[in-house]
């Protein structure tokens, strides 16, 4: 009996082959063109003769790849194909490498010295292992055999995937604790990193700590680094987004939900239709920011605590442009479903702020990822001296933390600048008189 009990047990617990995911080596995940022009790219920017570049960049991504496989970044949103979450990394890695060439100071020879090498191997490691942690609470992976039969469910603090059974499988989980990933990013980040990279960032306090700090998410304790690996983050998602506009002929005479968002096929519900549309209206306002007609602290856009506060003016602002869509409500539902907002406290899509010169309250979406629709350079509006003047993505992302701070406070509160890193390894604050990020609006309800 209990024989027949255990074989009905397994029966049900096995798959047809077909429908699983068949483990790859890292060899073959990454011979893939795109994959390897990123690799190429990432190789040339960090600057390392081949041999270290193999043992201390090359070792990572190879790691990552036996614990992620082809897993999926998101279920239906952006890198939601199989291995977006290698692609993810290999897009935010090589974004991140390039703009930190805008913030190093070569000497004489023109070629980074060792300190500035540490601190790119810190940047780049930190921007392969951003959010690793969920590995462990946003999938259920299970593994197989070579015949489709289960074999028990992968824990990433254990072991690789690659290293039990044959295939897999995965569900998406729901709400996941943010707080206990970030610890887990850490726990992941050491298991995956090379001895010979993590000896080299350990052999360094100061670089130990912003790199902890890195994959803790904490950008304020990251300093310039910080705001590089956030809009490098943002960098690798409007890849994304544009690589969408092309496979799903937006801009070129094509409508909202001609194709899936970001697979290139037929639309398939109502929901991929809706995220379509709020992809275009990402890009759309990305658009609008280069050319000034939307400027950031001026209807309908204002720096608010934890993102950037869109007021209905802005998707109405939308519609206009678009005249085929009558709907300001259906617009912003397309860009809420890309799950980019912040929800207000009592579990609102909307937020009310007070506006700390006029106290007029504002009600709209807090756009938290706003870092996705910047372009280069913004146009802000100054409050205190109601000029308008040039940001650029960097210098806002890195100020715009501090602005709940000195709001809620009603006074001035001094802005650590973005940093230049010398030869000697110091990081020196840059000479230009960078335009201040005044008070906007304060406290969110």
């Amino acid at each position: 009996m209990f024989h027949r009990q255990r074989k009905s047990t397994l029966s049900a617990q096995a798959k047809p082959v077909k429908d699983l995911m068949r483990h790859v080596t890292a060899a073959q995940f990454l011979l893939d063109n795109k994959r390897q022009n990123l690799i190429h790219r990432i190789r040339e920017l960090s600057g390392l003769e081949a041999s270290r570049y193999e043992s201390l960049c090359n070792v990572l991504l190879e790691n990552m790849v036996d614990y992620c496989q082809s897993l999926p970044e998101t279920a239906n949103s952006y890198y939601s194909q199989p291995g977006g979450v290698m692609d993810y990394a290999l897009n935010r890695t090589e974004a991140a490498l390039s703009l930190f060439k805008e913030f190093i100071v070569l000497d004489k020879s023109g070629i980074l010295s060792e300190e500035q090498l540490l601190w790119q191997y810190a940047l780049y490691s930190a921007a392969v292992l951003q959010g690793i942690g969920k590995l462990c609470l946003d999938y259920r992976i299970h593994v197989y055999d070579a015949n489709g039969q289960q074999l028990k469910q992968w824990n990433p603090l254990l072991e690789r995937l690659i290293d039990t059974g044959t295939y897999y499988d995965y569900e998406f989980q729901k709400e996941a604790d943010q707080d206990f990933r970030r610890r887990l990013n850490l726990l992941l980040a050491r298991t995956l990193m090379p001895v010979s990279g993590f000896n080299w960032i350990a052999s360094q306090p100061q670089v130990l700590a912003v790199w902890l700090a890195l994959l803790n998410e904490d950008p304020r304790s990251a300093g310039t680094l910080g705001a590089i690996l956030i809009r490098a983050d943002a960098l690798a998602i409007q890849r994304y987004i544009n690589e969408f506009m092309v496979k799903a002929g937006v801009g070129r005479g094509g409508r909202y939900g001609l194709a899936g968002p970001f697979a290139g096929g037929v639309p398939a519900s109502l929901a991929e239709k809706e995220m379509a549309m709020g992809i275009e209206f990402i890009q759309w306002l990305t658009n609008a920011l280069a050319e000034g007609r939307i400027m950031i602290n001026k209807a309908p856009l204002y720096m608010v605590p934890g993102g950037m506060l869109m007021t209905q003016e802005m998707f109405q602002f939308f519609v206009r442009e678009h005249p085929e869509y009558k709907n300001w409500q259906a617009v912003q539902n397309g860009f809420l479903s890309l799950g980019l907002h912040r929800h207000a406290v009592a579990g609102s899509v909307t937020g009310r702020f007070e506006q700390a010169h006029t106290q007029r309250m504002e009600t709209g979406v807090v756009f938290s990822e706003f870092a996705v629709a910047l372009p280069s350079t913004v146009q802000v509006y100054q409050f205190n001296t109601g000029k308008i003047e040039p940001m650029s993505a960097i210098d806002l992302i890195h100020k715009a933390p501090f602005t709940s701070q000195f709001t809620q406070q009603h006074n001035t509160q001094t802005v650590t600048p973005l940093h230049k890193l010398s030869a000697s390894g110091l990081w020196q604050a840059i000479d230009s008189e960078a335009p201040h990020l005044g008070p906007g609006v304060r406290g969110g309800v």
